[in-house]
């Protein structure tokens, strides 16, 4: 199930409306292969589109181990990181991803619906103050993790979703760091 969710993951509905326009997201715009880029470079319809996919193919991994299948905790946190991995590093796009933010919000959705959705529109109100800072963005919307984890451990008192939210929030600084150095 965690290749599975890897695979999952990495399917980019971006990079394939990319292709069809003939155009390379990782050369333009944001020099990303992700919603956010689709949207400001191909379509606002599109990058919606693809951001809603984004977060559909994590929850289904997510959603087939939690509630379908029923594994424990440290198999959820294996499928939850794999899906979002395979957004980053997708094996079908030369491992050229996205960032992973609209596939780990997919996650947490599953995980813990009220909790994620609180964090979102904390997230958004903190997005909306810096909405005219477009290069920011991006990096704005990293604060959503971190947000999430100190809300799972204060409000909830859950230290695995606290352990999910940090495991996600160190490999979203990865990548962070791994597209401003490429």
């Amino acid at each position: 199930m965690v290749i599975a969710s890897y695979l999952i993951g990495s399917l980019s509905l971006a990079q394939i409306l990319a292709k069809r326009k003939k155009m390379d997201l990782n050369s333009i715009g944001t020099n990303n292969p992700g919603a956010y880029n689709v949207y400001n470079e191909i379509s606002h319809f599109w990058g919606m589109t693809s951001g809603a996919f984004d977060i559909f193919k994590g929850m289904l991994p997510v959603f087939m181990g939690r509630i379908i299948f029923n594994f424990d905790f440290t198999y959820i946190a294996l499928i939850t990181v794999a899906a979002v991995m395979g957004h980053m590093w997708p094996i079908y796009f030369r491992l050229q991803g996205g960032r992973g933010l609209a596939t780990s919000l997919g996650t947490l959705l599953v995980l813990d619906f009220y909790l994620a959705f609180y964090v979102l529109i904390l997230a958004g109100v903190i997005g909306f103050w810096f909405r005219f800072a477009s290069k920011l963005k991006p990096r704005i919307s990293l604060l959503l993790f971190p947000l999430f984890m100190l809300t799972a451990y204060y409000l909830r008192e859950n230290i695995h979703l606290t352990l999910i939210g940090f495991f996600i929030t160190i490999i979203i600084y990865i990548k962070s760091i791994e597209l401003r150095y490429t």
